[in-house]
């Protein structure tokens, strides 16, 4: 395993990926200018919840029987006694308490929904579920109230840290999830059975499952000739074929994904097509100038999408301009050649940068201290 090899982000099915909606998209800005997702069951705080977990006693009907004690305590009525209403209400909370707090977890990838779901945030998560100060959540808030700040900010106090990697478009997520536009649960895991699919909206090249993927765009779509077909797959040698797949979604425009045993046939790969590579001390440099475009050239030293997520404080918009300047460097010839010009071949990333609002964002961890932050927001 070399340094090059070690830029490309390596996924596995440990990594999941979730909806979670920031109230039908309402807090949508709120989570990306303030890098976190939350939850608005307040009444049960992470500590009570780690209690559980000390305990081994983490299940949905314990944070159902905390919910229930709560509640019953705050309306001075006996459990027995609760409405059925609130019943099916705080038991609903508790499974998304649950799937928040314990079965989300570090490197998982989340899908939050602007308002009408017509565009989504990708992020991937970073840090553990905390409470956030009730004296900070109050002071956004009020903040909003006056105009300083101007999106609504949640009053959600059960947070994660995350780090967000781009703006999807609803027609780029895979036809598997079109159920999401229509979605009501605070949480809900997104489970398909091509996992790649999902991966294909972080990165266009990537290691899945010990396999590397190629996804190239081609502005031609489905109108690709048998011929072109052809010369496709004659640009490597007959022995180097048998090891490469080759998937198809050529659709207008679509996308092309080559899968490949290891790191040499990728670059083969790139450069029989015609997909611009340059070697040069050891670097690809349009392999890492794509990757570099998304997380951030300091985040891909690290291996893998959970050891990468662990440093992901800078922005990826810090090394934009040096990225862009290398790729100009590269002679045309090298940026468009024949056969990845006429077939309209690219690598291209899905979604947009993230944009953040930076002159309407306050931090959110003040230096405040009050006996209001034991109270419950």
């Amino acid at each position: 395993m070399n340094d090059v090899d070690d830029i490309v982000f390596k996924f596995n099915d440990k990594i999941n990926f979730w909806l979670i909606r920031a109230d039908g998209g309402k807090y949508y800005d709120d989570f990306v200018n303030n890098d976190y997702i939350g939850i608005r069951y307040n009444r049960i705080t992470v500590e009570e919840l780690n209690k559980l977990a000390d305990e081994n006693i983490i299940t949905v009907d314990a944070i159902k029987d905390l919910m229930f004690d709560q509640y019953a305590k705050e309306n001075q009525i006996s459990i027995d006694n609760l409405p059925v209403d609130s019943r099916r209400q705080l038991t609903v909370h508790a499974k998304q308490t649950y799937l928040f707090t314990f079965e989300m977890k570090i490197g998982d990838l989340v899908l939050t929904p602007a308002k009408k779901s017509y565009k989504f945030a990708l992020g991937v998560i970073v840090g553990e579920p905390y409470d956030e100060k009730a004296d900070v959540v109050q002071k956004r808030i009020k903040q909003m109230k006056n105009k300083d700040i101007v999106y609504p900010c949640s009053d959600y106090r059960k947070r994660r840290k995350v780090h967000w990697i781009s703006v999807i478009s609803r027609q780029d997520l895979p036809k598997e999830l079109a159920w999401i536009m229509n979605a009501h649960q605070a949480i809900a895991e997104l489970s398909i059975q091509d996992k790649s699919k999902l991966f294909n909206l972080v990165s266009p090249i990537y290691n899945y499952n010990h396999k590397y993927y190629l996804r190239v765009y081609t502005s031609r779509g489905g109108n690709l000739s048998m011929y072109d077909w052809s010369r496709l797959v004659s640009v490597l040698p007959e022995e180097e074929q048998k090891s490469i797949d080759l998937k198809a979604d050529v659709n207008s425009p679509g996308y092309l994904t080559f899968l490949m045993n290891n790191f040499h046939d990728l670059i083969n790969m790139c450069t029989a097509i015609g997909i611009p590579v340059a070697t040069s001390g050891g670097v690809i440099a349009v392999i890492k100038f794509t990757l570099e475009s998304i997380v951030g050239k300091d985040n891909l030293k690290e291996k893998g999408v959970i050891e990468w997520c662990q440093d992901v404080s800078r922005r990826h918009s810090d090394n934009k301009l040096e990225n862009e300047q290398k790729y100009k460097e590269l002679s045309v010839q090298e940026r468009e050649p024949t056969i990845a010009k006429k077939l309209g071949l690219k690598i291209k990333r899905t979604g947009k940068v993230i944009e953040k609002n930076d002159d309407t964002v306050v931090p959110l961890h003040l230096d405040v201290d009050s006996e209001t932050d034991k109270k419950e927001s």
